[in-house]
């Protein structure tokens, strides 16, 4: 099943010719996160790029004693895990990623997706694409954040992640948004 998803996601970038699709393929390590384990902490280099095949994932950081959401891994739309600066600057990672639900994810280590850049164009290709796809989802969520109404928010979230508030705390999707939890309480009354 992995193999499946995993080929569907990157089809979505690029297509691979079957010699670099066997060697990606190749480079991945199967990992399962139970409910609550963490995926990076904060203050950890990370080494690895995941690609999410089922689970639920939260990227936050702390401030203080109070935690920010950045993202959810879930789903089709933001199936790739990582703490990206940390894992293109080789630096500490400034957030955590932890599981929300049971999640399997297949990993390739950052130096092994080095040695298949160096090896195809087309991979480095894929690579390019996929680091184009997530500077634009966090360009969409800063803008969102500086532009958008919290119901607004709201409403695309339930746009992009129809199932997410069935799945997810209220209190990490009020987090997301950038609320209150008693906020998150009247918006969603409102808007039922």
């Amino acid at each position: 099943m992995f193999e499946v998803n995993l080929k569907a996601t990157i089809n979505k970038f690029s297509t691979l010719k079957d010699k670099d699709w066997d060697e990606f393929l190749e480079s991945f390590e199967i990992k399962y996160l139970k409910k609550g384990e963490y995926f990076i902490h904060e203050g950890q280099i990370c080494n690895h790029i995941g690609f999410l095949n089922t689970g639920i994932l939260r990227v936050f950081y702390v401030e203080g004693d109070k935690e920010f959401t950045s993202f959810f891994n879930f789903g089709n739309r933001n199936p790739l895990v990582s703490a990206f600066t940390s894992f293109f600057t080789r630096q500490p990672s400034l957030e955590s990623i932890h599981a929300l639900k049971d999640s399997e994810i297949g990993l390739i280590h950052y130096d092994k997706l080095q040695h298949l850049y160096d090896k195809s164009f087309d991979l480095q290709k894929l690579g390019r694409l996929m680091a184009e796809y997530n500077y634009i989802l966090a360009m969409e969520r800063i803008y969102s954040l500086q532009h958008q109404s919290a119901t607004e928010r709201y409403n695309i979230l339930l746009k992009i992640y129809p199932q997410l508030v069935n799945h997810v705390p209220h209190h990490y999707i009020a987090s997301y948004l950038g609320i209150t939890p008693e906020s998150l309480s009247r918006i969603r009354k409102n808007t039922i």
